[in-house]
C-alpha cells in the first residue's frame, strides 16, 4: 500500500506491518523522514487512561492545599528509605535482563549513592514549598541571587506533562518536580528499567500520593514495554509539554510526533552542554570541568569542547 506525504512524496505499508495491523490500531507517519510507526490498539488504550487520570489529577490540584504537595515529597523520600531493599532486587532483575539481551546496563545501575541523591531532590522540593507557606509568594517558590543576575523558582501550572526517558529509573525523582510547579505527569521509561520504575511506584510513589491525599494520576508510570507507548503519549494533544530523552535517533522521531500534533517539545538527544576554552583558560580548572561533568551520566555531561587554537596543543590531551 502506498502513503502519499505532503504532496510529493510517499512511503509504503510493508508486509510485516500490514499483518500485524489490527482493528482498532492507530498508524502514525512522521512527515521528515516518512516512517510508520504503528500503535496497537491495547497500547493506545492504556496510554489514553494515564493522560485521562492525569489530565483530571491536574483540574483537582487547582484547589489542593500545598502542603499536601510538601507532605507528599517528605513521604516519597522516606518510603524510598525504607522499600531500597526491594527496588533494588527489582533492579538485579532489570539488569539481568540486559545483560541476557546483550544491552548496556550503564544507565540501569543504582546504588545507595542514587538513592540519597534522590532522597535529597525530593526534600529539596519539599523545602521549597515550606518556605513558600511560611512567607514566599504565592508564585515565586524560590530565588536565589547571583550578583548582577538571578534564579528563580515558580509555579507555572500548564497543564499534564508527558516524560519519555530511555534507561535512568531514578527520573522519579526528577519529573516529580513538576508537582510543586501545579502540573501533573505521565511517564513513560525503556523496557529495561520498566521492573525498578514500576518498584518505586508500588513501594514508594503510590503510597506517598495516597497518604498525602492527592488525586489518583497525579504522577504515574506507563506500565507497557512496547516503545510504541511513547509515539502514543505524544501524540495526545492534551500534553501541555512533552519531555524526552534518550539517544539521538528515538528522540528525534519522539520530537516529530510530539511537533506534529502541535504539543511543544523539550527534547535532548546528541547533547547540548558545550564549554569553551579560550586563551585563558587554567589547566586544572579545565580538567576539573571535564572529569566532573561525566561522573553520573546525567543531561548536563559535556558533550562539545571548544578549544582556541593557540591552547589545543596544550589543553587537547588534558
Amino acid at each position: 500500500m502506498i502513503i502519499p506525504l505532503g504532496g510529493d512524496r510517499f512511503t509504503q505499508v510493508d508486509a510485516d506491518l500490514a499483518a500485524a495491523f489490527r482493528p482498532g490500531d492507530r498508524l502514525y507517519f512522521v512527515q521528515d523522514t516518512g516512517a510508520l510507526l504503528h500503535v496497537p490498539a491495547p497500547v493506545h488504550q492504556v496510554v489514553t487512561e494515564q493522560v485521562d487520570a492525569a489530565a483530571k489529577a491536574f483540574e483537582q490540584l487547582r484547589s489542593t492545599e500545598r502542603e499536601k504537595i510538601r507532605d507528599f515529597y517528605r513521604l516519597f523520600a522516606a518510603n524510598l528509605v525504607a522499600s531500597w531493599p526491594q527496588i533494588m532486587a527489582a533492579n538485579e532483575d532489570d539488569k539481568q535482563r540486559a545483560k541476557a539481551a546483550g544491552r548496556s546496563t550503564t544507565r540501569l545501575v543504582i546504588s545507595e549513592k542514587v538513592r540519597d541523591e534522590m532522597v535529597a531532590g525530593l526534600e529539596g522540593w519539599a523545602e521549597l514549598i515550606e518556605r513558600e507557606l511560611t512567607g514566599g509568594s504565592s508564585q515565586e517558590i524560590n530565588r536565589v541571587d547571583h550578583g548582577d543576575w538571578n534564579v528563580s523558582v515558580v509555579t507555572a501550572p500548564l497543564g499534564v506533562i508527558g516524560f519519555v526517558f530511555e534507561g535512568r529509573p531514578n527520573v522519579f525523582a526528577d519529573a516529580a518536580g513538576v508537582l510543586a510547579t501545579g502540573n501533573t505527569a505521565a511517564l513513560r521509561i525503556g523496557s529495561d528499567a520498566l521492573a525498578t520504575a514500576q518498584a518505586i511506584c508500588e513501594t514508594s510513589l503510590d503510597p506517598a500520593l495516597q497518604e498525602a491525599g492527592l488525586p489518583v494520576g497525579t504522577i504515574s508510570l506507563i506500565p507497557v514495554r512496547e516503545r510504541s507507548a511513547g509515539w502514543a503519549l505524544f501524540s495526545d494533544r492534551r500534553l501541555s509539554l512533552a519531555v524526552v530523552r534518550g539517544s539521538g535517533r528515538a528522540v528525534a522521531e519522539l520530537s516529530a510526533v510530539a511537533r506534529q500534533s502541535g504539543i511543544p517539545v523539550s527534547a535532548h538527544g546528541t547533547g547540548g552542554a558545550w564549554m569553551v576554552a579560550d586563551s585563558s583558560a587554567d589547566p586544572a580548572r579545565f580538567s576539573a570541568a571535564v572529569k566532573h561533568s561525566l561522573d553520573r551520566k546525567v543531561c548536563n555531561t559535556l558533550n562539545v569542547a571548544i578549544i582556541t587554537a593557540d591552547r589545543a596543543a596544550e589543553l587537547i590531551p588534558v
